[in-house]
């Protein structure tokens, strides 16, 4: 495989899905992460499955290939899922990503992502995200993550993926008191060390069922109201599972 100007310099890249309740959804990321175009001694694949009570784990364990790596978090909580993920990461150097079960990539993004990072080598970038396509694409939906994609960039914040230099999580953490804001936390911190960064591309796509179930005017109203608590008050938000 052949990246044109970069000359196979691949980055390493560790991917950490975590998945609570998400039968509906997961299978559908695990063969994406499965097609992804990048040499396989340069991507990893941790799956953390907790605490869930419908149909995930099995679906984990049929879909998934023999080369991801499985585990299990008894307690639910995504902070936990993704420390869990972080605790067992490869020691490479390159990039960790963070990716939410209902989150999927065309196949060539993380060639995409390789060159991106590779023009701006010297940068000292720490964490960034990218601009998300809505799935399903409807033109409401379009219209909405335009919006979101161009309120992340200006605020500094992510959603639904988180891309970390894997050296800094050496440091730091998600702070497992959190079930809501926890990916604002630590990019604050990692900011502390490096820039943030915000990739455009069309190869990631992220499912709208959170505003289709709530509202697209009601989730923004609650984000909003969410993120101006204080650090107490965001400990007892208790972020609603959707199945």
């Amino acid at each position: 495989m052949e990246i044109s100007g970069v000359e196979n310099r691949f980055i390493s890249f560790s991917l950490i899905v975590p998945a609570h309740e998400e039968e509906g959804y997961i299978e559908k990321t695990l063969q994406a992460l499965q097609g992804l175009e990048y040499p396989r001694e340069n991507m990893e694949v941790i799956i953390v499955e907790n605490g869930s009570q419908d149909g995930t784990h099995e679906i984990i364990k049929k879909s998934a290939p023999a080369w991801f790596k499985l585990f299990t978090c008894a307690e639910p909580g995504v902070s936990k899922a993704k420390n869990k993920g972080i605790a067992n990461i490869s020691n490479l150097d390159g990039w960790v990503i963070f990716l939410d079960a209902d989150t999927y990539f065309e196949k060539c993004f993380l060639q995409e992502l390789n060159e991106f990072l590779h023009a701006r080598a010297g940068k000292n970038l720490g964490c960034g995200m990218v601009s998300l396509r809505p799935d399903p694409d409807t033109r409401q939906a379009r219209g909405w993550y335009r919006f979101y994609n161009f309120a992340n960039r200006a605020s500094h914040t992510t959603r639904s993926i988180q891309i970390i230099r894997r050296d800094l999580l050496r440091e730091f953490h998600f702070d497992e008191a959190l079930t809501f804001d926890e990916d604002t936390m630590l990019l604050r911190q990692c900011m502390t060390r490096g820039r943030y960064f915000f990739v455009p591309t069309a190869r990631v796509f992220s499912s709208t069922r959170r505003f289709e179930r709530n509202g697209w005017n009601r989730q923004l109203v609650q984000w909003i109201y969410f993120a101006s608590r204080s650090y107490e008050a965001k400990k007892n938000i208790h972020y609603k599972v959707l199945r």
